[in-house]
């Protein structure tokens, strides 16, 4: 497991590295930001989702292992929020992708490693399940807490522009059609894919911000112990009372225990939420993952289970 999460820590120290070296362009990362979230990001899910094999009946079971979980996690969150009174709007948002969202980036990078075929389809099933949802969610509390006026036709305009929701959803609408994907057009998504999993990686790494001024620990702290403990251990009661397979079983725990997702921080920064914050989240639940990520595998793998 080690070994396949260790490129994840060393793309994002090269983040780092490249945002503190003098030599570097101011305008790099908010160009690379930029493509990484209205092209590449949404290249890789457009090809993942249309080349999915569908079978309706584990979607049906994956949508509520996966989203019922996500949603009570939700409503936990909000309700803390509301005692949190001196949390700041844009802090609020980003506590809210942290706590919910999965990092794709590592869901499929991992998932192709550590399981057999059948199990890193259910995964890949449960992030396109989920994404847009998730991503539904992060928008609507972006722009809630964005500092605007907000009105229903403002956050449906930015649903409506949003490039991960709309590629996956037409990744989606594409599979559902039976349409082959043509080998020139997959071979390109494959290209644009393979870079968004690195550019976000890297934006992440230049977003990191060391100093301990202004970290809110105890925002950090709880949105942790919400994402990679509440959500999988809620999942996998989730499917004791449902009877799923060990299969199904696996694959929605293993996307419970992912750490938050890399590109909340490139929306984050896009759409006005705390993207210091968001940095954190994502680098302290990627680093957490290394011990918790491996645990819950082992428990749901071991005698008995």
């Amino acid at each position: 497991m080690l070994g396949h999460i260790a490129p994840v820590f060393l793309i994002l120290a090269l983040g780092v590295l490249l945002r503190r070296l003098p030599q570097t362009p101011a305008a790099l990362f908010p160009a690379l930001e930029w493509f990484s979230f209205y092209v590449a990001f949404p290249a890789l899910l457009l090809l993942r989702t249309a080349q999915l094999e569908l079978h309706w009946q584990a979607v049906q079971q994956l949508a509520l292992l996966v989203l019922g979980p996500s949603a009570l996690v939700l409503l936990l969150c909000l309700l803390g929020l509301r005692l949190a009174r001196q949390l700041p709007d844009a802090a609020r948002s980003s506590v809210v992708q942290g706590a919910i969202r999965p990092s794709t980036y590592f869901g499929l990078a991992v998932a192709g490693f550590v399981f057999p075929a059948d199990v890193a389809a259910l995964v890949m099933l449960a992030l396109a399940i989920a994404l847009p949802a998730v991503n539904v969610v992060a928008i609507v509390a972006l722009t809630w807490w964005s500092g605007q006026r907000t009105t229903a036709r403002r956050i449906a305009a930015g649903l409506l522009r949003n490039p991960i929701i709309l590629a996956t959803l037409a990744g989606l609408l594409y599979n559902a059609g039976g349409w082959p994907l043509p080998q020139a057009a997959a071979q390109t998504l494959l290209f644009l894919g393979n870079a968004a999993m690195a550019l976000g990686l890297v934006c992440v790494g230049g977003g990191l911000d060391f100093r301990l001024q202004g970290a809110r620990p105890w925002a950090v702290a709880s949105t942790n112990m919400a994402k990679l403990l509440a959500l999988p251990a809620i999942t996998w009661l989730a499917c004791q009372a449902l009877q799923a397979s060990a299969a199904s079983t696996l694959a929605a725990c293993f996307y419970a225990a992912l750490p938050t997702a890399p590109n909340a921080y490139i929306m984050a920064r896009q759409m006005g939420g705390d993207a210091r914050l968001m940095a954190t989240l994502i680098t302290t639940q990627t680093l957490l993952a290394l011990i918790s990520l491996p645990l819950w595998l082992a428990w749901l793998q071991g005698p008995g289970q």
